[in-house]
């Protein structure tokens, strides 16, 4: 009988054991996962570039640099406010409720914005940003893609683009009498040939 219960107790003794060790691994499972996720990019949430181009368009006679897949309603576009500042245009119906905030990522530089709704054909979300603002100047000079997110909405990442400087400094130096920043000219620039070779100095005559 004693031989039985010195057995039964060890049993259960390495049964606790066994418990514990599972318990100890799943907390180690669970903090490397909480040191995972605490550790991981914007770039790698985002899940990639969108697909789409930057092209010049034309918005209630002023022009603008917009982006989208070809030949379809772009999902993002900047355009001058007419006193060099910027507006950001989130493109498509706004939520239900109280209107988000939108959320710009460049680098490791996040900034959130307020947005207003703007009815029409098209309908979108506004951030602006004052010409004093030094994201204007950040905006021009960012060389890597643009995150946007607007609420609880997935996402958009932009491509870099020269054309972004280009538009951006062009609002930046607007006419005073230039409303709306409608004179300004939008240069799309096209990529750079491939394995371009550098033409051969010429002699001095």
């Amino acid at each position: 009988m004693a031989a039985r219960r010195a057995a039964l107790f060890a049993f259960l003794l390495l049964a606790a054991c066994a418990r514990s060790e599972d318990a100890n691994v799943l907390a180690e499972d669970n903090d490397e996962a909480r040191t995972v996720e605490h550790v991981r990019t914007p770039e790698e949430d985002d899940g990639g570039v969108a697909l789409g181009e930057w092209r010049a368009s034309v918005q209630d006679d002023a022009n603008v640099l917009e982006f989208g897949p070809a030949g379809a309603t772009p999902v993002f576009s900047l355009r001058c406010d007419g006193r060099r500042g910027l507006f950001l245009q989130r493109h498509g119906a706004a939520p239900t409720g109280d209107l988000p905030m939108m959320m710009l990522t460049m680098g490791s530089e996040t900034r959130r914005l307020a947005v207003v709704s703007v009815g029409g054909a098209t309908p979108l979300l506004r951030a602006a940003i004052m010409p004093q603002d030094p994201l204007v100047g950040q905006l021009a000079r960012n060389t890597g893609p643009l995150v946007v997110r607007v609420g609880d909405s997935p996402p958009l990442v932009l491509p870099a683009s020269p054309s972004i400087t280009t538009y951006v400094n062009g609002c930046a130096n607007v006419r005073a009498d230039d409303e709306d920043g409608a004179d300004i000219s939008v240069n799309v620039a096209a990529p750079a040939p491939v394995n371009q070779t550098a033409p051969a100095a010429q002699n001095a005559q």
